[in-house]
């Protein structure tokens, strides 16, 4: 009788075990990846500080950042060609941060269902703000980008240019920052970013709004898996 419970004992455990598994397995959500072009505008002077780590130049560090999709998938949906930008505070205390999302009005509900799976529960979840400070918006949004120039706009919301800045010692390649120090984003995004300067950057949403013309902005590119 003592070894028959150890069987039924040993038994129930993996049933258990195997439960556990097929309940986990059919929660879990499908693999996914995203990858493409990344550029930003925030409230720092050209050459960012925090990217050395040091504080903001304003003591505040507001970004809008563009994420171009130029390769992905989620499960067996395409999501490529999509963007979704997002406008956040990087220094606002917990309990006040909040985001803004923009997506394009093309987005089928599929795609737009993915891609708030993706952005705000693995690429903004550092941010850890809850739903009720989240904004999802989509618009019309055009992208322009070549090697010195990128754009961003959405609807009447929101206008991003960046201006990619040539090194003095061969005006031919862009200023760039290789190794960076960034702790947000560090393995997702390339280690090497093209700096630059935002020559417009404009936001309004609601009671969130700026003007950063003229300050920081870079370039580079972003690769984000469901495996990492």
């Amino acid at each position: 009788m003592i070894y028959r419970g150890k069987y039924v004992l040993s038994g129930c455990v993996v049933a258990i075990v195997f439960l556990f598994c097929l309940t986990a397995n059919s929660f879990a959500g499908p693999a996914w990846h995203i990858e493409g072009e990344y550029f930003e505008g925030c409230t720092c002077n050209p050459g960012c500080p925090c990217l050395f780590g040091s504080e903001p130049t304003y003591k505040k560090c507001k970004i809008a950042g563009v994420f171009h999709i130029e390769k992905g998938k989620y499960g067996e949906y395409s999501l490529d060609g999509q963007t979704v930008i997002g406008m956040t505070d990087f220094t606002a205390d917990p309990d006040s941060n909040w985001i803004v999302f923009y997506l394009s009005d093309s987005v089928s509900g599929i795609q737009k269902d993915a891609l708030l799976e993706i952005f705000k529960n693995r690429v903004f979840n550092f941010a850890d703000v809850p739903s009720g400070r989240i904004i999802v918006k989509s618009l019309p949004i055009q992208i322009e980008s070549s090697e010195w120039h990128k754009k961003a706009v959405a609807g009447d919301n929101l206008i991003l240019e960046v201006e990619i800045l040539r090194g003095k010692g061969d005006p031919t390649k862009p200023l760039q920052i290789i190794n960076k120090k960034f702790a947000i984003w560090a393995n997702e995004f390339c280690a090497t970013l093209n700096m630059g300067k935002a020559i417009k950057h404009r936001f309004h949403e609601g009671s969130y709004e700026w003007n950063y013309d003229e300050r920081s902005g870079f370039a580079t590119t972003f690769k984000f898996t469901s495996s990492n």
